[in-house]
């Protein structure tokens, strides 16, 4: 009997280190949004980013610092955020796409803080958008912004 609680240890531990490892390359939050949806967030964390959640929505961190923090919009204030990208003087746009489930809009523009790489995201499928801010530089943001994905569950 004492030999089957060892074996029987054993192999839970190596299937609890399996799972382990594959659980550890993705980090998921779900959040209850005020237009209604349940959106998920997931990152990609093989390159050291992890996901935390904030007062007012996510960020994205590598190390301790934030590289993208964003807060959810309806439809409403969507809009709004990409009226005032058009009509701003000193944006530029980087990138406009459709793909894996969201629609974006990429821009920079010189800021109080410095330089803001920042995206407006619609979540297809949802009554909900994301406006994410970053500090870093563009190669960086974009990276980090191409790892996270948003979900309507």
């Amino acid at each position: 009997m004492y030999k089957f609680k060892t074996i029987a240890a054993v192999v839970l531990f190596f299937v609890c280190l399996l799972t382990g490892c594959s659980s550890s390359l993705t980090m998921s939050l779900v959040f209850s949004v005020e237009t209604g949806d349940q959106i998920k967030v997931t990152v990609d964390c093989s390159e050291g980013l992890k996901l935390k959640q904030t007062s007012n929505g996510f960020a994205v961190t590598k190390g301790e610092n934030d590289v993208i923090q964003a807060f959810f919009v309806g439809e409403p204030m969507y809009q709004q955020y990409l009226d005032a990208v058009a009509a701003q003087e000193g944006v530029t746009v980087n990138q406009e796409s459709s793909e894996n489930g969201i629609t974006y809009l990429s821009y920079s523009y010189e800021g109080e803080a410095g330089t803001e790489n920042n995206f407006i995201v619609w979540i297809d499928g949802a009554s909900t958008g994301v406006v994410a801010g970053s500090l870093s530089d563009l190669e960086t943001a974009t990276k980090v912004f191409h790892c996270i994905s948003f979900s309507k569950e």
